[in-house]
């Protein structure tokens, strides 16, 4: 598996593909200074590719990128998560 089909799987599924903003295919690596501003594409990529390893079989290299992905979901589904208990204690305040 190349780190460019990985690349692409994300890509495809991203709005408008923007993670391929951030990632030279020809080259197989991070655009420099894109000049996008989608930091969450960004971020993908990057994550993609700062633990893609070469030498892995297929299946680890899936393994890997879905155990990187998933991480960064799980955290970032707990910051929501505490903006949205900010908010209710908020509004509590706000009604006492």
């Amino acid at each position: 598996m190349t780190l460019n089909q990985l690349i692409c799987r994300a890509a495809s599924v991203y709005p408008d593909a923007a993670v391929l903003e951030y990632f030279d295919l020809e080259h197989e690596e991070l655009v420099e200074d894109a000049g996008g501003g989608d930091t969450l594409a960004l971020f993908i990529a990057q994550e993609l590719a700062d633990t893609y390893d070469p030498d892995a079989s297929d299946g680890e290299q899936v393994a890997s990128a879905v155990r990187t992905i998933q991480r960064a979901a799980d955290e970032l589904g707990a910051v929501a998560h505490a903006l949205s208990d900010l908010a209710v204690e908020t509004e509590e305040r706000r009604a006492a």
